[in-house]
């Protein structure tokens, strides 16, 4: 009887977005970097260099794609009066016009960079990636919709079914000796076009295609994601830029050093990007349907979650730290970094302790007070690295990085609260019945 009863709560428990997610982004992070160490391995520090680039410049379309696209779809799907099928249909022409561009100006690059015998060697993957691109982008626009949806299940079949036969292929083509970036980029493209063609087969009953809704999801998304995309663009500054100011300043060792220690610290992003990737969907359901109270309460919990979540990973960084670096990264050069990977590890805490806020004031449409406190945080932190980087080194690097981010995730949540009060009152003359002035939904 007592296995009878425990049934129930096991399913709903594995069943849950949030575990699933986290399940999704651990299949996502660990087939990425399988396929770094195979390709590693197999192919040399060559190949692996020519895929480092041109994994970066996916990852700048797929956070194109999410600031100007799945983003504000996830965040307007709940308010707008038209039907979900014509809004889906605008958006999912905007993700396949971007997809295509995108393919277009990287082919055009390839041909203009062929022009240079020096670099023969990455021209063949630069074609390649341009086929594989519209491909890899549509595959992370189905798991994006997914989530948007709370349909996190249907996002970690779309990515088992891209992970297991991009193993098996690039383990193959390893074993045989034939493994290159180029290869690698067409065995992605060829397992993601798989599968989103399939999902698009199984969810075409959500899409009804029609010319006449590209227009208006183009405005709609652009009125709100070009502050996204404004945020994205400071973070992206922000996390390359760090690297970039230690070698020009310190030196290649100082920046091998400081690379290592993020490896280390990136070990809770599966973690952490698993939880955010369901937390704005489920901010914006709360919102429309409880209000600004309810998601103030469902934001700080998710706050309280997130500090004990990372307070405990910085502990175990604190404890075994410097132990799993010399492990992974072995030599003198190595030991006796920490304390900086313990300030890196709390610096990540603060910054994923400000992340609910952040997305909270987005659930709530004003992604233009995230993009100006994104931009002020990652301004703060060139400046402080700046300043304490020549005098500091490294751990001088970390502990401003750690202001920045207590400062910045402070600002996000002092907003949010500010915002949260100033529409409560709203919320309670309308439950009220009194009058209240609105600008209206979006309209179709």
């Amino acid at each position: 009887m007592r296995v009878n009863r425990l049934m129930p709560r096991t399913v709903r428990l594995l069943t849950n977005s949030h575990v699933l997610g986290w399940a999704d982004q651990a299949v996502v992070s660990a087939t990425s970097l399988m396929v770094l160490v195979m390709l590693g391995r197999w192919a040399g520090p060559h190949e692996l260099g020519i895929y480092a680039i041109g994994f970066s410049i996916i990852a700048l379309l797929v956070a194109t794609q999410e600031s100007l696209i799945t983003k504000p779809y996830s965040i307007q799907l709940h308010e707008l009066s038209c039907a979900s099928a014509k809004h889906a249909s605008g958006v999912v022409m905007l993700a396949v016009m971007l997809s295509v561009m995108a393919a277009f100006v990287t082919a055009i690059a390839a041909l203009l960079v062929s022009a240079f015998d020096t670099f023969h060697g990455m021209i063949q993957t630069a074609l390649v990636l341009a086929a594989a691109i519209p491909f890899i982008l549509m595959r992370e626009f189905s798991r994006r919709y997914a989530f948007a949806h709370l349909a996190v299940a249907r996002a970690l079949v779309v990515d088992l079914c891209v992970a297991v036969p991009t193993l098996i292929f690039i383990a193959a083509l390893g074993v045989s000796g034939q493994l290159s970036a180029s290869n690698t980029f067409a065995v992605m493209g060829i397992a993601c076009g798989v599968a989103s063609i399939g999902w698009f087969y199984l969810m075409r009953h959500q899409f009804g295609l029609n010319l006449s809704q590209l227009y208006p999801a183009l405005q709609r998304s652009w009125q709100m994601g070009k502050w996204f995309f404004s945020s994205q663009l400071a973070i992206q500054i922000q996390g390359y830029v760090t690297p970039w100011m230690i070698l020009f300043i310190v030196g290649t060792i100082a920046t091998g050093i400081y690379t290592a220690c993020t490896t280390i610290v990136a070990f809770a992003n599966p973690l952490l990007f698993g939880y955010f990737n369901v937390l704005l969907p489920r901010f914006v359901l709360t919102l429309r349907q409880e209000g600004v109270v309810a998601l103030r309460r469902q934001a700080c919990l998710a706050a309280l979650l997130l500090a004990a979540i990372m307070g405990a990973f910085s502990l175990i960084v604190f404890a075994f730290g410097g132990v799993v670096m010399q492990l992974l990264f072995q030599g003198d050069s190595y030991s006796g970094y920490g304390e900086l990977l313990t300030v890196l590890a709390l610096a990540s805490f603060a910054g994923s302790v400000g992340v609910p806020a952040s997305l909270a004031i987005a659930a709530a449409g004003h992604a233009r007070r995230v993009a100006g406190i994104t931009a002020l945080t990652a301004a703060l932190h060139i400046v402080l690295i700046a300043v304490l980087l020549p005098g500091w080194g490294l751990l001088g690097a970390a502990y401003g990085m750690l202001v920045a981010e207590v400062i910045g995730g402070a600002g996000r949540w002092i907003a949010f609260l500010l915002l949260a009060a100033k529409i409560a009152p709203r919320e309670s003359a309308l439950a009220l019945g009194q009058p209240q002035t609105s600008s209206g939904s979006p309209k179709c």
